[in-house]
């Protein structure tokens, strides 16, 4: 049964909140150039000097104020958004319009974004991915763009929340962070401590180059990840709510996942625990499913992302041949695995390790490439390409070895396609 078309207009808080940069910008121009300007005659003042009335100040700054909000008012009433069917509609232009069509079908994501302000006065963004490109709605309320979202993905609103990221271990996983203890002990040794021995205030103005850095590693991300929860639908879709102020939401389709991850830093492997990470087509790089669980909770998610067979190829990988430890020092964290539909590999170095798991009907393509170095010691690195530009490597493989990986993982793709497309 075909569900009733929706044709509606943006909040109309939308150009009080469009407009507010403009005039913020005119204001900071005025205050620039208010030596200018003269209410009262001055006989000392410069002849550059403009002598306004102060009641003809204020009318110019109504008549400023209305025109840029009346300007903004005019281009709202002019947008409209319509979803009918499969396709969604966003009409705007004042002057020049125009109109943007989005199919269903090829939608990857419907992300609603809520910042600090949006939340005080009680609306939001709709952002819908699309392949290379975004629609965005600014600005709805929060029913409005649930019941758009919920429209756009066909979901149902039972929902099951799959993990809660706990802030006692996500403050304990900041804090151990290496880069953010690296960057910590460079800003003591480099700031802190000649200030402490000098006392010399200028010294820690070294400051400058390191607190931006640490802060980004430590209070961002904190402010990022907190309340970071994981939720399924009934349609399986799974979205992602996190933030402490300006509150987001992402959605993942597991048919549009290309390969999923798992972070282990070096010092997380006391605790056994790992960050997640999952790509999907068309994006530039993987997104953070979870930033911190426990490893149990991170094979729950590939299990429902990709399926049961993909939890079995965490294991036992096939290690990387002893040529290899003449190409890298980390050789014994290289290692891949083929097998039931799924190819898995192994990389990192000692301060963090990463496994990256993909289903074989995903791979679009495969190469198989040799450096100088590589050619030396008769290694070379076998590729699988994924949609979006991605890449899963085993690397430093033998060159026998490599060309027969490179024929199995090519061949087992266009079955598992094949059956995939049956």
């Amino acid at each position: 049964m075909s569900q009733p078309a929706i044709d509606g207009r943006l909040h109309p808080v939308t150009p009080l909140r469009r407009s507010w940069a403009v005039l913020a910008g005119l204001a900071t121009l005025a205050y620039q150039q208010r030596d200018l300007f003269s209410f009262r005659p001055n006989p000392e003042a410069s002849t550059d000097t403009i002598t306004l009335p102060l009641w003809a100040a204020c009318i110019a700054a109504v008549l400023i104020v209305s025109g840029t909000v009346g300007l903004f008012t005019a281009a709202w009433r002019h947008s409209h958004y319509s979803l009918d069917g499969c396709v969604l509609g966003y009409r705007s232009g004042l002057l020049f319009k125009v109109n943007r069509h989005c199919e269903l079908d090829r939608v990857q994501s419907v992300d609603i974004l809520r910042p600090f302000l949006g939340r005080l006065i009680g609306v939001c963004t709709l952002r819908v991915v699309m392949p290379g490109t975004t629609m965005t709605l600014s600005y709805l309320t929060l029913n409005q763009a649930r019941a758009l979202k919920a429209r756009i993905l066909a979901e149902d609103t039972a929902e099951d929340r799959l993990h809660q990221v706990k802030t006692k271990e996500l403050v304990l996983a900041l804090l151990l962070d290496l880069s953010t203890n690296l960057w910590s002990l460079a800003m003591v040794a480099v700031a802190v401590l000649p200030y402490i021995l000098s006392g010399e205030l200028l010294t820690l103005s070294t400051l400058v180059a390191f607190a931006p850095r640490v802060w980004r590693l430590t209070g961002k991300r904190l402010f990022v990840y907190s309340g970071w929860s994981v939720t399924r639908t009934t349609d399986g879709t799974y979205r992602t709510d996190y933030g402490m102020f300006d509150t987001k939401q992402y959605t993942y389709r597991d048919s549009r996942i290309t390969f999923i991850q798992l972070h282990q830093p070096l010092l997380w492997r006391r605790f056994d625990w790992v960050q997640v990470r999952a790509a999907v087509a068309g994006a530039a790089e993987p997104g953070v499913l979870i930033p911190v669980c426990p490893r149990t909770v991170a094979e729950k998610m590939v299990l429902h992302l990709l399926g049961p067979g993909a939890v079995s190829h965490l294991n036992d990988p096939l290690p990387a041949p002893p040529a290899a430890r003449k190409a890298t020092p980390f050789h014994k964290a290289l290692g891949y695995r083929l097998s039931s539909g799924y190819f898995t590999a192994w990389s990192g170095f000692f301060l963090r390790n990463v496994t990256t798991v993909c289903p074989v009907h995903r791979v679009q393509s495969v190469s198989t490439r040799q450096g100088a170095w590589q050619r030396r010691f008769g290694l070379a690195s076998v590729y699988a390409n994924l949609p979006g530009g991605g890449s899963v490597p085993a690397a430093h493989r033998t060159t026998r070895e490599a060309a027969d990986l490179a024929t199995r993982l090519y061949r087992s793709s266009m079955d598992e396609a094949e059956a995939q497309h049956r």
